[in-house]
């Protein structure tokens, strides 16, 4: 992981061994021993420590001998209790090297077995291990590390050499326990040489640390019997505080990790391994170990010889001797079969051997070194739960962001293989030339969600959790059945002839010893009560995996009538004992478990068809995890095999009575056992159905119901009419109505149930069928007239009509079927008429109108002038309708202006106002016209109608013109507008802004922008005519020619400080005389006198602003040599030419002696030789003039003469 960056996440796989026999040899435990090995950062990291257990129990843990704050903590059944160790609170971090550290070993004990990770950290440099019970832990291990180096950090800029170091750690579980150390390099301290063997005692819970710069690969670690003392097993760890490696010959460029594993004793190694690769890993490292001589490989099928593929760190053997490893890398499964026991572990490489990841800070594929300890496939587990999110657990967070589950199994476990109980998405991988395959699983998002992966199948299988994220990376066996394939005690159940991890109560049971060589004499002791000891048993040779053993069965099968632990133990004769006791100790813990109790719960216990019922399973596993619930429902369905308790569903097909049991089988191993045989009724649902009538819409649809039983009787209804903006879209009555508001196809759905609590539905779709929009239009007939009602009613197949006109007395004629309506009327007055509308589904719609009112047929046509005063023919006029009629009203006025129609109004209304525009003229001065308005009480027809005309006089228009504007600058001088002659009669008037009434414009009055200018003329009649025009008052450039400059004779010339805004401008100075430029905004001058200058700026659109500057020039003071003050009045004074240009100057004189004699502020009174009212003597004086402004001192002397 990153030298310079906090933050690694080994993820921890916690899992939960079920049904594979050898539990007690298995990496669950209810003791456990973990070293706090050394970290490149010291107390600084820190050491957590995870428990979890398919069950709820209490964990303990304590340094030497003393319990840690918080102990004992509780462990909550499929869940995870992190606890932390902090080596800056608690004397347990191991830093040394070649030293026995007494209490700091960390002891775990549990009350019931649990599954321990240890996890070592800061930051980005972590790692973790599976921790082993002290129950499988042996007397002899090989250690497993790599190539060891270090890395360049850089505190303050200064560059310091961090060595990591190659390590393992050894743990006494046992007092007086001897253990022999064959090392592979120095001590790092020069304490022991490679290669030499030498030997530690321990006490239980003392812990040695041996460190080297070097790789400690191959390490040979021992427990031998000492004085008075037998060979104990010890717990050991291995690894490195620190180490970044791409390969054996090229170190990581992008990071590294500390490594830490427990390691397996010899005696659990295998011969056969199969491996898969990491995912998105160009390669993999693995390393073989060997601990016996002339050892033999096949890698895929092939032996390992001088040429094959691969790298290692010496030349390749076809053989290999104890202490010794082989490398090699793959991007591939490798299956490797060795001629005796080997150990393999895979290591991960850092991100930086990535060819692919040329960004560090955003690699493609992320990562960092790890080290896993492989299983091989003699040790594999049918039932593992690993835990794929850690990151939480630690602070600060990891930056882990991708977990994956690699799982490697036979092929024919293929089918039962599950993951949380489903099938996995990703394939698995066949393994040429083996018959397993690999899976590689993606679970990062299941993990967001729940970071517990249960993995089971019918058969064994191993697997490693891992994932990635920057400069992080974790990986780890999921479990371990960590036993002795040649030595060891087994259980097996009489009846059944099968290998089981525990003792059924009542069941038979025999007890069956495995040892790799025969011996002379061997005792049973159960329950620490030794039975009579055997003399040269016949032990049954066995070959397993090409080794001979020989099984020992206890002379008689053993029957436990009560639940309960049992300890039992074999002492045997080793005839080769290797440095031990001859007398061994085998020993198997066990417990008897009374059988499970089956037992469920139904929803209920008369049910429906086709509705589901919920089955809860309510057994007592009897302190053993149930591993399968088969379930029989009695309905001749296929029985249901399930791998959780958790409720679930079954539905009925159906009705009668039915037996429904319940089978489990637990780890224990006891058999099946059957629950009572529950009974179920299922009742016939009934069959619900349903008639309408009258859909139509805003009309009441009737619905009739027509549902049958079929069991019990018809108790309930719910009506869904599939209308849910309506305000009663259901209904509980067994016989509703219902209307529809809008015309369409409707979901109607009915909804039964019966007095057994059976529902039925039914579902229809009900078409209704749209009202027409009935109306018509009523006419503006009188008397005289045939009334005709036009029909508005969009003319649709099928539609029936009926009028109903509203006069009875006319007898038939006061009816009509046809589509338009038309009558007759007899008087003028009031009606009511009716038309009903009725479509051909039978919908009908009836529209109502009793306001038709018919006229008489007697109008008068009358009108007035709103505005009686002079009518101009450019003006608009208006009139005011006064018509009238005795009965009823006027339907339509006709307007005529000279003849000619302009407006027909079918709406008119007493004093409406009507406005009219006579043709404009100019001349003559007036002309006459006709107004002519024809009213009519009924229809536009000869008949009931009047007419009224008048004569209007018509005055002629005026004709407004002035002078076209132009634009103009804001100083430009005003000017006079000019309009077109009077006439007689006629005034005019100019206005807007900047112009006077009488056409006098002044741009600098409008002010800059575009105005408008309008001209008002008046007719003698009082016609008025007007004319507008725009001028644009153009803006002028801002501008200053700046201050006043002083310009010294013979001095150097100055810059004009001028400044000027606008667009487009162009520049110009006069005089031209002593400047650089005149065509420039800042020339340089320098003129020879006093000089005014002028600066006139143009701008763009032509208009000319000016400014002035003064310049004046400085004569230098010209300076006397010598004057002769003696009243003479010829230069009795010392006068200083020009220094009356230098107000600011100061005069100074002095004598010989340096004293001052003269000091003046400005020259207004000159020198006249004379100091404190007294003359001065004849003599040479020094005069000091500073003229400031820009001048130089000058200094000289003066002579004085009488």
């Amino acid at each position: 992981m990153s030298k310079r960056r906090l933050v690694l996440w080994l993820l921890l796989s916690f899992f939960f061994v079920s049904c594979a026999y050898g539990q007690n040899t298995s990496n669950k435990g209810t003791e456990f021993w973990v070293a706090y090995t050394g970290h490149v950062d010291g107390v600084n990291s820190r050491l957590y420590l995870y428990v979890t257990s398919d069950v709820s129990t209490n964990v303990s843990v304590s340094i030497g001998g003393t319990a840690i704050p918080g102990s004992p903590f509780s462990v909550i059944a499929n869940e995870i209790t992190p606890i932390l160790i902090n080596p800056q609170l608690l004397n347990v971090y191991i830093g040394s090297s070649d030293v026995i550290e007494p209490n700091r070993a960390i002891r775990i004990e549990a009350e019931k077995p649990v599954v321990v990770y240890s996890h070592i950290f800061r930051a980005a440099r972590s790692a973790a291990t599976l921790v082993l019970p002290t129950k499988v832990l042996g007397r002899e291990y090989y250690v497993s590390a790599y190539v060891q180096n270090g890395y360049f950090e850089s505190p303050n800029q200064n560059p310091r050499f961090v060595q990591g170091y190659s390590e393992f750690t050894i743990i006494g579980v046992a007092d007086h326990t001897q253990v022999e150390i064959t090392p592979k390099a120095a001590e790092r301290n020069g304490q022991h040489p490679a290669g030499v063997t030498f030997t530690k005692e321990l006490m239980k819970g003392e812990i040695y640390q041996y460190q080297s710069t070097e790789d400690l690969s191959g390490t040979h670690i021992v427990s031998v019997a000492g004085a008075g003392s037998s060979c104990q097993p010890v717990a050991v760890f291995s690894g490195s505080s620190w180490v970044g490696f791409c390969s054996v010959s090229q170190g990581s460029t992008q990071g590294g990790d500390n490594l830490y594993q427990q390691l397996y004793p010899t005696s659990s190694w295998g011969k056969e391994f199969i491996t898969a690769p990491m995912i998105n890993k160009p390669y993999d490292i693995f390393r073989l170990y060997f601990s016996k001589d002339n050892t033999s490989l096949t890698i895929n099928g092939a032996a390992i010889n001088a040429g094959s593929a691969g790298f290692s760190p010496g030349p390749l053997k076809s053989a290999y001797n104890k202490g010794e490893f082989f490398e090699f890398s793959s991007s591939q499964a490798n299956h490797i079969v060795a001629s005796e026991p080997v150990s393999l572990v895979q290591y991960q490489i850092s991100q930086g051997c990535d060819p692919r990841n040329t960004d560090s800070n955003n690699p493609l594929y992320p990562g960092d070194p790890e080290m896993t300890i492989l299983n091989p496939v003699e040790q594999t587990l049918s039932r593992i739960t690993v835990y794929s999110a850690m990151r939480n657990q630690t602070s600060p967070q990891t930056q882990i962001t991708q977990h994956f589950i690699n799982v490697i199994i036979k092929n024919d476990f293929i089918p039962s293989f599950r993951i949380n109980g489903v099938v996995p998405v990703a394939p698995f991988v066949p393994i040429a030339g083996s018959p397993y395959a690999y899976l590689q699983e993606d679970v990062t998002q299941a993990s967001a969600i729940n970071p517990t992966h249960t993995l089971s199948a019918d058969g064994g299988f191993s697997a490693i959790a891992y994932g990635y994220g920057r400069v992080e990376s974790y990986g780890y066996l999921a479990g371990a059945d960590v036993r002795n394939l040649f030595q060891n005690i087994e259980i097996i159940n009489t009846a059944t002839q099968l290998k089981t991890p525990d003792v059924c109560m009542g069941a038979s049971s025999e007890f069956v010893l495995t040892l790799p060589y025969p011996t002379s004499s061997l005792t049973w002791i159960i329950d620490g009560v030794a039975q009579p000891a055997l003399t040269n048993p016949v032990g049954t040779p066995v070959v397993i995996d090409g080794v001979t053993v020989y099984t020992y069965r206890y002379n008689q099968a053993m029957v436990f009538n009560a639940p309960g632990k049992h300890s039992l133990k074999v002492k045997v004769l080793n005839p080769s004992p290797s440095g031990c006791d001859p007398m061994e100790e085998i020993g198997l813990d066990f417990e008897v478990f009374a059988p499970a109790v089956a037992d469920f719960t139904m929803s209920t216990l008369s049910g429906c068809v086709g509705t589901a019922v919920v089955f809860t399973d309510k057994s007592d596993p009897k302190g053993k995890n149930i591993l399968k619930w088969t379930w029989d429902f009695g309905d001749g369905s296929p029985e249901l095999v399930r791998d959780n308790g958790a409720p679930f569903e079954h539905i009925y097909a159906t009705g009668g009575d039915f037996v429904v049991t319940l089978k489990i089988d637990n780890q224990n191993g006891c058999g099946p056992s059957q629950s009572e045989p529950k009974d179920l009724h299922v009742n016939l649902v009934p069959e619900a159905k349903f008639s309408y009538s009258g859909a139509c819409a805003t009309k009441a649809t009737v619905f009739t119901d027509l549902s049958v039983a079929n069991e019990g009787s018809l108790s309930k209804w719910h009506w869904d009419f599939g209308d849910p903006a309506s305000a009663d879209n259901t209904s509980e009555l067994s016989a509703p109505v219902h209307t529809y508001a809008a015309a369409g196809t409707y979901t109607v759905i009915l909804k039964v149930e019966t007095s057994t609590g059976c529902a039925h539905s039914y579902t229809a779709q009900v078409e209704v069928a749209p009202l027409p929009e009935v109306d018509f239009e009523l006419p503006g007939a009188c008397v005289s007239n045939v009334a005709v009602f036009k029909n508005l009613t969009a003319d649709e197949a099928g539609l029936q009509y009926l009028w109903d006109f509203g006069e009875p007395g006319s007898g038939a004629l006061n009816a009509s079927t046809d589509r338009e309506g038309r009558h007759l009327y007899s008087a003028a007055g009031t009606y009511t008429v009716t038309l009903t509308v009725t479509t051909a589904s039978g919908c009908r719609v009836v529209k109502v109108k009793d306001s038709f009112e018919l006229s008489s047929s007697d109008p008068v046509a009358s009108f007035e002038l709103v505005d009686p005063g002079v009518l101009c023919s450019n003006q608009s006029f208006q009139v005011r309708n006064t018509s009238s009629v005795r009965i009823g009203k006027i339907r339509i006025l006709k307007w005529y202006l000279d003849g000619v129609l302009k407006e027909t109004d079918t709406d008119p209304a007493l004093n409406k106002v009507y406005t009219f525009n006579y043709e404009p003229f100019l001349s003559p001065e007036s002309k006459p016209g006709i107004l002519t308005l024809v009213a009519y009480s009924g229809t536009d027809g000869p008949a009931c109608q009047d007419a009224k005309d008048l004569e209007l006089i018509f005055h002629a228009v005026p004709v407004a013109h002035f002078s076209i504007l132009t634009e103009v600058c804001l100083n430009q001088d005003g000017f006079q507008v000019n309009a077109d002659a009077l006439k007689s009669g006629e005034s005019g008037v100019f206005s807007g802004p900047g112009i006077s009434t009488g056409g006098f414009f002044d741009p600098l009055l409008a002010g800059t922008g575009t105005h408008t200018i309008k001209y008002k003329l008046s007719s003698g009649a009082g016609c008025i005519a007007e004319q507008s025009q725009e001028i644009k008052v153009l803006p002028l450039p801002e501008i200053d020619a700046g201050p006043d400059l002083v310009v010294l004779v013979a001095g150097k010339e100055k810059q004009l400080n001028a400044r000027a805004s606008g667009s487009d401008l162009e520049y110009k100075w006069t005089p031209a005389t002593g400047l650089s430029r005149d065509d420039i905004l800042n020339p340089m001058v320098k003129p020879d006198q006093d000089t005014e200058y002028t600066l006139s700026v143009k701008s763009g659109n032509g208009c000319v602003v000016t400014d002035r500057v003064k310049v004046k020039v400085l004569d230098d003071i010209t300076v006397p040599n010598a004057f002769s003050p003696n009243g003479d009045g010829i230069n009795d004074l010392w006068n200083l030419e020009n220094i009356d240009s230098y107000p600011g100057a100061a005069v100074e004189i002095f004598n010989r002696y340096g004293e001052r004699v003269f000091n003046s502020q400005g020259y207004a009174r000159p020198f006249d030789g004379t100091f404190s009212g007294k003359a001065l003597p004849v003599g040479t004086y020094y005069y000091l003039i500073r003229p400031n402004n820009g001048r130089k001192e000058k200094s000289g002397a003066l002579t004085l003469i009488r």
